[in-house]
């Protein structure tokens, strides 16, 4: 491959999608997007006991047991 034909491929490469690839395309926003939706604080929407046993640890599951349904009240109203 001579160093013209590489240097059209390189050309080629960096500049054929920078829609997707540059900086706030559309991979850098989607890649944006996750982190927000990751960063938000879950929202409770029932304290039944199969979504506390994932949620709060063994040893303070009472409390926690407490705290949800404080927080779902407060919500209510």
């Amino acid at each position: 491959m001579s160093n013209t034909s590489l240097l059209l491929w390189v050309l080629l490469f960096c500049t054929a999608c920078p829609h997707a690839f540059g900086r706030g395309g559309t991979i850098d926003r989607a890649v944006l997007k996750d982190m927000e939706d990751s960063a938000r604080p879950l929202k409770l929407t029932d304290c039944s006991p199969a979504t506390l046993e994932a949620i709060c640890q063994p040893k303070k599951f009472k409390e926690c047991e407490r705290q949800c349904k404080e927080a779902l009240e407060e919500e209510e109203w």
